[in-house]
């Protein structure tokens, strides 16, 4: 703490007896043990650490003047391994951004630039080619309920950042049902709805297509194709309105939720066949070199946030010394 402040009663303040510990040595001691922290908490719900255990807590504790040295040290280390942290982060955003844009650009204006546009009078959408329809959405899509009625189905499906993953149907983690009776038989094709919460759209990743058959929640909003449409093409239009936050205030009720009826007069883009075909193969080629490239970055930034904490425990409890 740099400056007088107030604090909540919930984080632990004490002071420092500057003749025999360095504040900066402690800190990055202190960093050190951060990785023992659920071994010394305790709780059930929330794991806790008490006072009395901050307390007892041992630490190595070299000359002062040593100490003030490993510290200079790694400051030094720590912040250029800091800036290379800061920069991927930045990279890794910009590329996931990239990433969105190139899906709304191509779902929105096709992949030929030269085409004439015309007002699809759909306010984050703008224009649109010429030969373009505009529909609803019921006119493609109904929503789909199928309960898991015998409890037949076990492939357990969930939703997760914007893609419809496995999980294990015997699993102690999260919150599940006692039997899977409720749940919502679901096949490849079909396009997962989480609008619920929408009040607190934060972070717009509500949007998956199964590529497999399953059980979901029936809490989310199942679409399943009746008409000529590509389903994976409306995913990237409804992933997109999405990320521009088109669910949000559609909702009503305290938590802001939506249901298909809500829904089934949503304004959707209906391209040609052909290029709806033409616009999931060039964004399935570059969304896997963008998230190829997101994964590699990714590696870079745990490797060196690792480093870090090894340069860390390796000088803060003497394994190395420094020169």
């Amino acid at each position: 703490l740099e400056i007088p402040a107030a604090i909540s009663q919930a984080i632990l303040a004490f002071s420092v007896n500057e003749k025999k510990i360095n504040k900066k040595y402690l800190i990055y001691y202190l960093n050190y043990l951060e990785g023992f922290v659920d071994y010394f908490s305790s709780g059930t719900t929330q794991a806790n650490l008490s006072r009395d255990k901050v307390e007892k807590f041992t630490v190595l504790l070299p000359a002062l003047e040593e100490q003030q040295k490993i510290a200079n040290f790694l400051d030094e280390k720590t912040s250029q391994i800091d800036l290379i942290i800061e920069k991927t982060k930045q990279s890794i955003k910009e590329l996931k951004k990239y990433k969105e844009s190139l899906i709304t650009e191509a779902v929105t204006k096709g992949l030929n630039s030269n085409v004439e546009m015309k007002d699809s009078e759909i306010e984050w959408v703008g224009s649109i080619p010429k030969h373009w329809e505009v529909n609803y959405l019921n006119q493609f899509f109904r929503e789909h309920k199928k309960k898991n009625i015998g409890l037949f189905e076990k492939n357990l499906l969930s939703l997760s950042y914007g893609k419809i993953v496995q999980k294990d149907i015997n699993t102690k983690d999260g919150l599940l049902p006692a039997n899977f009776g409720g749940y919502n038989i679901i096949k490849n094709g079909d396009i997962v709805l989480r609008l619920t919460d929408l009040q607190n759209d934060k972070k717009s990743l509500r949007v998956g297509l199964a590529t497999q058959r399953g059980i979901i929640t029936s809490a989310y909003v199942t679409l399943r194709k009746v008409n000529e449409v590509i389903s994976e093409y409306m995913y990237y239009y409804l992933h997109s309105f999405d990320i521009c936050k088109g669910f949000y205030g559609l909702g009503s009720g305290v938590r802001q939720s939506l249901n298909y009826d809500g829904l089934k007069k949503l304004k959707i883009i209906n391209p040609p066949l052909s290029e709806q075909r033409e616009i999931c193969e060039y964004l399935n080629k570059k969304t896997n070199q963008i998230d190829t490239l997101i994964k590699k970055k990714e590696k870079l930034l745990n490797k060196m946030e690792n480093y870090k904490s090894s340069y860390i425990y390796e000088y803060v409890t003497g394994k190395k010394e420094v020169m």
